[in-house]
This record gives structure tokens, sequence and C-alpha cells, in this order.
């Protein structure tokens, strides 16, 4: 429950941003499989590798939201390259906020970060409104066999992604 000034804890954040989302989806996309782990929430439809993943990070104020590639570097690369060719698509119904990244030397990540002092009701509204707009848009591209399949030549350039900004 929240506070009487409206606050939760990461957990209960959660759980109501994934309760108010799933309302949400669209009625095309399929009941996706659930993971939780404390306070990280996946979601995914034929491998867990490719899935939606919200965290809020009280340590770090921020909220983040977004569809990771954790399998086989080659399979995140074909994938990242998929959202990569359709990006300026993605962003036209996503927001400029969303960006895809080379997360670590194999993952990649479509993702966007919420900043927050307190976790909300209000703010889990919209972070779970942003979350049913991005599923319903994104989820076919988590599947392994997601439209255009096709082997990468090559590693593209640095520039096709934001990299990981490396910690001092």
């Amino acid at each position: 429950m929240p506070t009487k000034d409206g606050r939760m804890q990461a957990r209960e954040f959660l759980m109501y941003v994934e309760d108010l989302a799933m309302a949400a989806f669209p009625k095309d996309v399929p009941k996706p499989e659930r993971k939780v782990m404390w306070t990280i929430l996946q979601l995914s439809w034929d491998n867990p590798q490719a899935h939606f993943e919200l965290q809020p990070q009280p340590s770090r104020s921020l909220v983040e939201l977004g569809l990771h590639f954790e399998g086989a570097a080659e399979d995140n690369e074909r994938w990242a390259q998929r959202l990569a060719e359709r990006s300026g698509d993605i962003q036209a119904v996503l927001g400029p906020e969303w960006e895809l990244e080379e997360w670590t030397a194999s993952w990649r990540r479509l993702h966007r970060t919420f900043r927050f002092e307190h976790l909300t009701g209000e703010l889990g509204r919209e972070v779970a409104a942003d979350m049913a707009k991005a599923i319903g848009l994104l989820w076919p591209f988590a599947l392994v066999g997601a439209p255009d399949a096709r082997p990468v030549a090559s590693r593209p350039s640095h520039d096709r992604y934001r990299q990981r900004a490396r910690r001092a």
C-alpha cells in the first residue's frame, strides 16, 4: 500500500505498473511469460533471452523500461539490427526518450529511463502507459522467428547504437 503521501516501495511499484500495463495491452498481444526477480520484471514470448524488462532503481532515482536482448551475441545483434532498420518509425511512435544501445559487449537493448524523487502512483501510471505502448508496438521483435530474420553480414558501426557510458 502506498504511504499517505503516495510513495511506494520498489516491489509494490513494480506490481502496480505490471497490472496497469497488462490491462492496457492491445488485444492482439499474446499473454507473455512472466519472470519476477524481486524488483525486476521480465516479460517474454517464445524466448526469455529477448524480453521486456521493468526495473525501478530507488538507489539511482530511476526506473528503467526496455526491450532487452541477452542471448548469444550474434542473435542479439540480429535483433538489434531489425530494430535499427526501423528506428525512425519506432521513435515516431515511442518518442526520442527511447534509445537503442550496446549495453555490454554482447547484450543490446532498446530502452528508456524515468527519473524520480519518489516512486508514486502517478509515476506508475506514466510508466505503465509507456510500457503498454512499447509492448504493443515491439513484442513481435522479441520473437525467435521475428519478421525479416536474416543474418547480419558484419557488425554495425558504433554510431548506430549508443554505447553504455563507462563508469569511472
